[in-house]
């Protein structure tokens, strides 16, 4: 009997699957050698001591005892469902406090450093703008390898200690997500949570967190890019993206929850803030299939989800709906998602949660960017259709300038929507510096449509070839063109097509010299930002001595100067053909200008006028112009007597054009 009471004790001491932590705290434990995922997490040594328990009595049957055990553990993990969400919120910064606590107070676990060699081959751009006067990449990263650090990845998810991830996880949530909200916080706490405990570690959770802490470190404020930070938030972003990367191809067909879809969606964002943006157009393509199968776009699939859940997936589509469009007019390929197949309702206007909205400074105004970049996205699709498609190629030339004078009009409808806080002149005294960020973008997008609208995009082969040709007249035959397009389009009086690229280069261009450089917006706005550039030097040259030219001369100059900085990041040779291009329209403006200049100042100095004073324009010691004292108040393009989107007003699929203004056929393909 003493022989078979050992067996029953060595048994049940056999069948302990647990450390001592583990078995403690009642967690699962990997037991993976020598130190379990727990363990490492709580900083703690990792021991399984062998308990051996009394055997049964000769009266009892060995197998009662273990019958027994299943029904305690219920009653010892169960717990009832919390009655609020302010209760769960509440038990998960708890644990998540204890976690920090339990971290800070051991100090010997051995931490390995994820590697900084792995970055080369990133597909996201490894180049930052900000990084020119560093030595390299890997010198920043040895320097700063406790930001850097992460747990050993015995199980392959890494992630960087509790108690750095918090102020990213919590800046992230407080800045960008707010705006974009393509998480909810809740639910991502309680991720962050549970994976951090031990508890649900899967390849999904684990690519949500490092696409999170990768935008936050992109979304920096001009506090954290002081003192040389800018590089290393850059490296560490690099590192959080590529992990993310590495578990994709599970996540591409992820459809039991909207997890898989955003962080799709997050890697888009941060690939599109990137010096390489084709694999955001690779990425938005994948994304946009998973969320057809998830139904995020019908409206019959809404019955099945709760309202908080529905408002999640209204969101997450039309976040993926604006990067669709957006990307796919700027690389001048179709999108994924048509408008015809939608009939989930548009985000509204007005938001209970403050999501989505942005507020000036002062608290007094806002407005709700989420659905402002919804408009501008329908705005760009319908660009592509009407205009870039290989359908749109073929209809008449005065079908074609009809759709262009009716595009003008919905992106002028679209500004003025706009509140006059935020608008181009007024956004950067109004707006905090991550705000500003943020809006610029979204301006430049906007200034995007319209030179797209009229042809003038800087990768636009045929407006190159009239740049490069040295032909004046051309041009000027152009501008003419443009600007009478408006006046034979039977609407209010706003500048033509020509002025109002001109005045929306200007004001964009001079709005991103107020904005902080951080490399997302260098790279996100570079091609509108150089669009503009073409505009004012190809004005500049037929115009040599508009009211503002003191003002181009400075914008364009500090536009070629950050063109070449790029070029030492991005050598392509598409741009570097732009760019011998522009430098040739560059030094013909000036020297028009200059040419211009003398002649008045030789007419005045013989009318006996004295020469005027360079330096109420220019101030050298600080290298910088008075732009105020050259503007004079610009009118108002877009008048009262607004009218909502006719998207709005008939549906997201209907619009004014129909087939038979297309000129080709009578039906579609």
């Amino acid at each position: 009997m003493s022989a078979g009471s050992d067996g029953h004790a060595a048994a049940r001491a056999s069948r302990r699957k647990a450390c001592d932590l583990c078995f403690k705290k009642k967690i699962k434990c990997d037991m993976v050698q020598p130190v379990c995922s727990n363990c490492i997490l709580y900083k703690t040594e990792c021991r399984t001591s062998i308990i051996r328990r009394k055997g049964p009595g000769p009266k009892v049957k060995a197998p009662q005892p273990l019958a027994a055990q299943p029904e305690k553990a219920p009653s010892e993990t169960s717990s009832a469902p919390d009655s609020s969400t302010e209760e769960r919120l509440s038990r998960i910064e708890k644990q998540l406090q204890q976690i920090i606590e339990i971290t800070k107070s051991r100090a010997d676990t051995q931490f390995t450093p994820l590697n900084p060699d792995d970055d080369e081959s990133n597909s996201a751009s490894n180049t930052s703008p900000e990084g020119a006067d560093s030595a390299n990449d890997r010198t920043i990263a040895a320097d700063t390898t406790s930001s850097v650090q992460c747990y050993c990845p015995n199980d392959e998810f890494p992630l960087p200690p509790l108690e750095e991830a918090i102020p990213l996880v919590n800046h992230y949530f407080s800045i960008f997500n707010l705006v974009v909200p393509l998480f909810e916080q809740r639910a991502f706490m309680e991720i962050l949570s549970n994976f951090y405990q031990g508890q649900s570690r899967t390849k999904a959770a684990w690519a949500a967190i490092q696409v999170v802490l990768s935008l936050s470190l992109r979304t920096a404020t001009p506090e954290a890019l002081q003192d040389g930070g800018g590089p290393d938030r850059f490296h560490r972003a690099n590192l959080y993206l590529k992990n993310a990367q590495s578990v994709v191809s599970d996540l591409v067909t992820r459809d039991e929850d909207l997890l898989g879809i955003q962080v799709l969606l997050g890697i888009v964002i941060l690939f599109q803030n990137s010096s390489d943006p084709k694999p955001a157009s690779v990425v938005i393509g994948t994304a946009m299939r998973l969320a057809h199968r998830l139904q995020l776009h019908s409206e019959e699939a809404t019955k099945h989800f709760t309202a908080e859940e529905n408002l999640q997936r209204s969101r997450i589509f039309w976040i993926a709906y604006t990067f669709d469009k957006d990307i796919s007019l700027r690389i001048k390929a179709p999108s994924i998602q048509s408008d015809a197949d939608i009939d989930v309702p548009l985000p509204s206007l007005t938001v209970s949660d403050g999501i989505g909205l942005i507020w000036s400074q002062d608290g007094t105004s806002h407005f709700n960017y989420h659905r402002l970049r919804v408009d501008l996205a329908h705005i760009e699709g319908q660009i592509y259709d009407l205009l870039c498609s290989n359908r749109a190629s073929r209809v008449p030339p005065e079908e074609r300038k009809r759709r262009i004078c009716r595009l003008q009009i919905q992106l002028n409808r679209w500004y003025e929507r706009v509140p006059p806080a935020f608008q181009i002149d007024n956004a950067a005294t109004n707006l905090a510096p991550t705000e500003l960020v943020i809006v610029t973008k979204m301006h430049h997008s906007y200034l995007l449509a319209t030179v797209m609208t009229h042809g003038l995009y800087s990768h636009n082969a045929e407006w190159l070839k009239m740049i490069n040709s040295r032909n004046q007249g051309a041009i000027e035959d152009l501008a003419q063109a443009m600007d009478s397009c408006a006046t034979k389009a039977h609407t209010p009086p706003f500048p033509g097509g020509w002025s109002r690229c001109v005045e929306l280069s200007r004001g964009c261009m001079e709005l991103f010299e107020k904005s902080t450089p951080t490399e997302c917006l260098v790279w996100q706005c570079c091609c509108p930002h150089f669009s503009g550039l073409i505009v004012l030097l190809a004005n500049m040259l037929i115009k040599p001595n508009h009211e503002y030219i003191s003002l181009d001369q400075h914008l364009t100059t500090k536009a070629i100067q950050l063109f070449d900085r790029l070029l030492e990041f991005n050598p392509s040779e598409s741009i570097q053909k732009i760019r011998v291009i522009v430098g040739g329209l560059y030094d013909r403006a000036f020297e028009e200008v200059s040419r211009v200049n003398a002649e008045r100042a030789e007419a005045d100095a013989k009318a006996g006028f004295p020469s005027p004073n360079i330096g109420m324009f220019y101030n050298a010691a600080s290298e910088e112009f008075f732009v105020e004292q050259l503007k004079s108040a610009k009118p108002d393009f877009a008048p009262g007597g607004f009218d909502p989107f006719s998207w709005e007003r008939q549906g997201v699929a209907s619009m004014d054009w129909g087939w038979g203004f297309d000129a080709v056929d009578a039906t579609p393909p």
